[in-house]
């Protein structure tokens, strides 16, 4: 399960604009999120309890996922809010971006509840059972909420919001928040409000955008879900020590897919099964030669070549250096690194 770097852009803005000490934070996370494309990035789900774990420790506020809402960007979701925009109602505009919802992240499930109780947006988060999640949970549902009230010239209210999570922070500090009465302990995360919005009129109500808007979420549906077939493959190699017995047959019975199917698949997503193989091959050799004392013989068989000399190739073709000049690289920049580490620390 994965989710879209805008998440994490939306929190970055966040954290920015609550003056948080974002270079510690990112400092312990190992990377600065102004340097990356936030857009086109894509992060295991599950990272996001090292995530709001590091901020937790940098701020001592248990808090920290309520405290940063106000401070949150209202999330433009460019294809789901064009959908809703050129959907003729508000209720129409929501069922159909709620099905592209992957886009944002596979991990949050959120589906639209119309009973004889009323009316409300249930959401439903991953499996994973972190108490860190919690502030994930916070925050999807303020930005849920923001993002009806921008769509909707500010006319959703929630009447209720029910939370999963317990609660940490006084009563008030949750009310304030999220304008509406809010409960704890709940088996989802609810948004409840007044059915009547679900027929409200959008006046930028357009067929013909409609039918343009569908067709870009299913073509970016189609193109996320092949990344995923990709990544399904490479799951395949890291289970198999001996690549070279992995071919596009094997994987494809695996995968339960056709071979002409996952020949085509992969092609329409821009690869090969052979370009995919070569650069798994290529990262496991880099990673255990960089991170192992694995003799090379080794190292030969687990990357599925047959010879050393075929292995000794390929290598230099891939990165300019023998397996030998590469090892001995890396070896002689951590030893450079620890060197320059040692006199800041003793300082």
């Amino acid at each position: 399960m994965r989710d879209s770097g805008q998440l994490l852009q939306i929190v970055h803005e966040g954290m920015v604009k609550a003056g948080l000490d974002v270079a510690a934070v990112y400092l312990r996370l190992g990377y600065d999120a102004e340097k990356l494309a936030l857009r086109d990035l894509r992060t295991p789900h599950q990272q996001q309890v090292f995530f709001w774990s590091t901020i937790e420790s940098v701020t001592k506020d248990p808090e920290v996922g309520l405290h940063l809402c106000p401070h949150l960007p209202v999330f433009r979701g460019e294809v789901l809010e064009y959908l809703m925009f050129s959907s003729r109602t508000f209720g129409e505009g929501l069922s159909r971006s709620l099905k592209y919802l992957r886009l944002i992240s596979d991990a949050i499930n959120v589906r639209l509840v119309v009973d004889g109780q009323g009316a409300r947006m249930a959401v439903v988060s991953t499996a994973v059972d972190a108490p860190q999640l919690r502030h994930t949970e916070i925050c999807v549902v303020y930005e849920l909420i923001q993002f009806a009230k921008a769509v909707t010239e500010d006319r959703f209210k929630a009447s209720r919001v029910l939370l999963r999570c317990s609660q940490r922070a006084p009563q008030a500090d949750f009310d304030k928040v999220f304008a509406s009465p809010v409960e704890f302990g709940s088996r989802e995360s609810e948004i409840w409000f007044d059915p009547a919005l679900l027929d409200l009129a959008s006046p930028h109500s357009d067929p013909d955008l409609l039918l343009l808007h569908e067709g870009l979420a299913e073509k970016r549906l189609m193109k996320l879900k092949r990344e995923d077939l990709v990544e399904r493959i490479r799951g395949v190699f890291a289970q198999r020590l001996e690549l070279e017995n992995c071919d596009l047959e094997d994987v494809a019975k695996e995968l339960d897919i056709p071979p002409r199917r996952l020949r085509f698949e992969l092609a329409r997503a821009g690869t090969s099964f052979s370009q995919i193989l070569a650069d798994f091959r290529f990262h496991l050799a880099k990673r255990l030669l960089a991170k192992t004392d694995e003799a090379i013989e080794n190292i030969v068989y687990l990357t599925g070549f047959s010879e050393p000399s075929t292995f000794y190739r390929a290598f230099k073709r891939w990165s300019g250096q023998t397996p030998v000049q590469y090892r001995e690289s890396r070896r002689a920049r951590r030893a450079g690194a620890a060197g320059a580490a040692a006199p800041a620390a003793r300082k």
